[in-house]
């Protein structure tokens, strides 16, 4: 290797270290909870270095949101709800939903969100479309196909309630540490109530007709 290729590696080696680094320490204490002169006394590196690629820390912090809004969507983005019946569709989509959404980076990320957002306003607008918008629409296209549904709802809408039915309480409470996050049969339970509401809604009988 040569020593300008050899300088270039390590280079990137050291940027890929101090933002994995700044990831997880902003994760943990926030933005202002987080130092350049920290990072550097644990990844080496000069402060000339870091200036230089992200602008100093504000920059640093943005290039961290980012990446983990693509690391947020990226399950999302790969979903297949495929074209079975709607019931066990909705059925699978809302289990992957309330793992993901209940991840403990995913709940890190939305504190994250809550702390900062108005230092902030475009990165939480970043992190609210990498995640529970994103969520939403691909719920919504696989609706706009479906047969069966009643005439004039809102696909968008319609997506919009289940998702928010689904995963608004759980996430409330795990973000706020009023409890764990529910073990894997505590969530399947939540899915399927959350799926019969949806489709069946909560009176006996024929519930076609507006109240």
């Amino acid at each position: 290797m040569q020593p300008h290729t050899h300088r270039t590696a390590h280079g990137a080696a050291r940027i890929q270290a101090l933002t994995d680094t700044a990831t997880e320490l902003f994760l943990e204490r926030g933005y202002e909870g987080v130092s350049i002169d920290e990072l550097i006394g644990r990844v080496g590196g000069s402060r000339r270095n870091v200036y230089g690629r992200f602008g100093g820390k504000q920059g640093l912090f943005i290039e961290v949101v980012t990446r983990l809004c693509d690391e947020q969507a990226q399950p999302l983005r790969d979903l297949d709800i495929g074209e079975g019946e709607i019931g066990p569709a909705l059925t699978m989509f809302g289990e992957r939903v309330l793992e993901i959404v209940l991840q403990p980076r995913t709940l890190a990320l939305h504190r994250l969100m809550i702390a900062e957002g108005q230092r902030f306003p475009e990165l939480a607008q970043a992190i609210l479309r990498s995640g529970h918008e994103a969520g939403t629409a691909i719920l919504a296209e696989w609706l706009r196909g479906r047969p069966g549904l009643r005439h004039g709802l809102s696909p968008e809408m319609l997506a919009e309630q289940f998702v928010t039915l689904l995963t608004a309480g759980p996430q409330l409470r795990a973000l706020t540490g009023h409890n764990a996050p529910p073990c894997p049969a505590e969530r399947a339970h939540r899915v399927r109530e959350t799926v019969s509401t949806f489709l069946h809604g909560a009176l006996p009988g024929d519930n076609t007709q507006d109240a």
